[in-house]
């Protein structure tokens, strides 16, 4: 079984500050609010634009532009829109889960649109995922409380937008009594109360070039690190995804 490539997708500057500290992370993706001049190992650095540009699109290629020119190299693409965004700004390209690449003639798709790598779609079955053919870098989220929905306005926060990509300080309770988490960028996006946890699941994750460890407001980043490289599985509530059973 070949060594498995662990990437940590952040959300907070705490998370930021500790993944840097941590040689076995390959790249580290960090949404834009986060970045600037003084953030160490720019090279491993991606740089994560806000999911709809469609009101700030102008603002983002700005930003975009201020981090190539501070050494920035790499951005993450939600869209086929972000990739065009990104090339322009001199960024290299690497494709998201929200490209929802599900099979063959996608990743193609994308390769002819240049990006360097692809984080396959959350809703393949491992089987399926391990079938995509592809000649650029492809991997799997494995770890992390995934998006249930995406919405343009803060729903504890009176319907007003955020727009500060922090925790606003409470939670959402489902009909089933399920705590949501919520994080806010210009979109809010409510998380699935279960964490995807496939630290036990080694062999699986080795079919791919990398894994990403997708974090929400986790304060150990070690720690989630350390649960994969030690193959140990957690207990309590946990979820496989669709990996393993599909779309219902």
């Amino acid at each position: 079984m070949k060594e498995i490539i662990y990437r940590v997708e952040v959300n907070t500057k705490e998370q930021l500050e500790q993944a840097v500290k941590i040689d076995d992370f390959q790249f580290i993706y960090a949404p834009i609010r986060l970045l600037d001049g003084n953030t160490p190992d720019k090279f491993r650095i991606i740089a994560v634009p806000p999911v709809y540009l469609a009101d700030c699109e102008e603002k983002c290629a700005k930003r975009l532009g201020e981090l190539q020119s501070l050494g920035f190299e790499h951005g993450l693409a939600h869209t086929a829109g972000h990739v065009h965004l990104l090339k322009k700004a001199g960024f290299k390209v690497h494709g998201g889960f929200r490209l929802n690449i599900t099979n063959s003639r996608a990743m193609e798709f994308y390769e002819e649109q240049g990006i360097s790598d692809a984080v396959l779609s959350l809703e393949l079955t491992m089987s399926l995922a391990k079938g995509i053919m592809h000649n650029a870098p492809v991997g799997l989220i494995a770890y992390g409380k995934l998006p249930l929905m995406i919405t343009r306005r803060c729903p504890v926060k009176d319907g007003k937008p955020c727009n500060n990509g922090t925790y606003c300080g409470g939670k959402i309770t489902d009909r089933k009594g399920n705590e949501l988490e919520i994080i806010c960028s210009n979109t809010c996006e409510l998380l699935n109360p279960d964490r995807l946890i496939l630290s036990d699941r080694q062999e699986d994750l080795s079919c791919f070039d990398f894994a990403v460890l997708k974090l929400a407001y986790e304060e150990n980043v070690s720690e989630i690190l350390d649960m994969y490289l030690e193959s140990r599985k957690p207990e309590g509530r946990l979820t496989r995804g669709l990996y393993y059973r599909g779309v219902e």
